[in-house]
């Protein structure tokens, strides 16, 4: 017997599907746009070579406007790695000469090809029937199709599309590391072990650390000892695999908070909210309001792929966040974002200038050779005593204003632990205080920061 709240959950369900759920022209002209790269594939690839469908249109669970998919090249096993891929590249800019491509670059190369409003990604693998023949980790998105829709029905590939919706209004949707988030496949996977939307949403209200196997082969505390993941989900086409390793401690807090807040109070709020746009005025008075240090660092990006990037410049931002810490700046808070050209670190500081002097505290008096090599090392300082049992060194602090302890730290950088794919564009960077920092093209970036709210 149904609750009221779960009726009124699966009516916010029903008219969420209704304008996520792609109508049947739509998805007519998507399956005819993959048709026809497939079509001109068919006159450039050796027919040994089998082409096939993949991704969420192949698997039904794709959402309205969503213009992308997958087209595997699947090659027999016999030829070698580096032959497969760089045959499929050539097969695919053939196929597509005279059309807009651009070459990508993950295990192996692969092209994404532009073909009106849709693109599609070209990519070459090896055509396996169990994982044990995989000779590339893409080899395991033609096992993924097979087993998701021969697990479920239309009606969970359905609360599947809702689950991607929901994620994606709070941001968690994607395994890019941009946004450590949920993959659409490990969507999938959720709605096959829970049956459900509703099934899902009721148990990850009361998650603590989430280890799932779809086979029931092992329990959570076996799972646990293999995997250190927030969210386990083991692959079950290849069950050495999480499924949700990227899936960063924030995104599924994220999740399992909102899903308590739907299971309240369900509403359409949940999967279309309205996302605020700040100004230039309300950004600069948020600072204000604030009383504390706005500081930025901008530098052009590094030549590097997206999933190399982003984990970088959050390392980067950490180093340098650990810096001003260790030298006694206090840092309230920080920001990273980069639209692929460039990239900008903001640190917002609640104490910005420190004294003069720092006192080094040194070891207990009852060790006599540590504090002999204390007095040693400190021997220049400007005061040298003792407090209760301990020796202590007062000397003259270097560095006593933030901005210069960045600018510092951007331009020495030794063994602060930046990764060296932001080393040179960071030594050339740009420091920015205050309005100076409330540009345009930040305004999202800013108001991401200060203004986020759970609404």
């Amino acid at each position: 017997m149904q609750t009221l709240g779960s009726k009124r959950a699966k009516s916010v369900f029903s008219s969420a599907l209704s304008k996520i759920k792609p109508k049947k022209q739509e998805a007519l002209r998507n399956f005819e746009a993959a048709g026809r790269l497939i079509k001109k594939l068919e006159e450039t690839v050796p027919k040994s070579v089998e082409i096939r469908l993949a991704g969420s249109l192949a698997k039904g669970t794709n959402l309205s406007g969503n213009n992308e998919f997958d087209i595997f090249l699947l090659f027999p096993r016999h030829y070698p790695h580096h032959d497969m891929s760089m045959l499929g590249l050539e097969y695919a800019r053939k196929a597509f000469a005279g059309m807009r491509t651009e070459a990508r670059y993950a295990e192996h190369p692969y092209l994404q090809v532009f073909s009106g409003n849709y693109h599609a990604d070209i990519v070459p693998a090896y055509k396996i029937d169990e994982i044990k023949q995989k000779g590339s980790s893409v080899d395991r998105s033609q096992l993924h199709t097979e087993y998701v829709n021969s697990s479920i029905g239309a009606k969970e590939k359905d609360d599947v599309r809702l689950l991607k919706r929901f994620m994606k209004n709070f941001g968690i949707y994607g395994a890019e590391l941009r946004i450590e988030g949920f993959s659409g496949y490990l969507c999938e996977l959720l709605i096959i072990y829970y049956g459900s939307l509703f099934n899902l949403m009721k148990s990850a209200a009361s998650w603590k650390e989430p280890a799932l196997d779809l086979k029931g082969k092992m329990n959570k505390e076996k799972i646990r000892e293999k995997f250190y993941s927030p969210l386990v989900v083991l692959d079950p086409v290849d069950e050495k695999r999480n499924v949700a390793a990227v899936v960063a401690q924030t995104s599924l807090s994220r999740f399992i908070f909102e899903c308590r807040r739907f299971l309240k109070s369900p509403s359409m709020k949940f999967f279309f909210s309205q996302k605020r746009k700040s100004s230039v005025k309300e950004i600069a008075r948020a600072m204000k309001q604030r009383e504390s240090r706005c500081i930025a660092v901008e530098f052009a990006a590094p030549n590097v792929v997206p999933d190399v990037l982003w984990p970088q410049l959050k390392k980067t931002a950490q180093a340098l966040v650990r810096n001003l810490e260790g030298l006694g700046f206090g840092v309230f808070g920080y920001y990273h974002w980069s639209n692929g050209k460039e990239c900008i670190i903001l640190f917002e500081l609640e104490r910005w200038l420190l004294p003069c002097v720092r006192k080094a505290v040194g070891p207990a008096i009852g060790f006599s050779s540590d504090v002999d090599a204390f007095v040693k090392k400190h021997k220049n300082s400007l005061n040298l005593h003792i407090e209760h049992d301990r020796i202590v060194a007062v000397e003259k602090r270097e560095i006593t204003d933030a901005k210069k302890a960045i600018a510092n730290a951007c331009k020495r950088q030794d063994g602060l632990g930046i990764p060296k794919a932001m080393q040179k564009e960071l030594k050339k960077c740009e420091i920015l205080e205050g309005k100076l920092i409330i540009r345009e093209k930040y305004l999202k970036f800013l108001a991401d920061y200060f203004f986020a709210r759970i609404a």
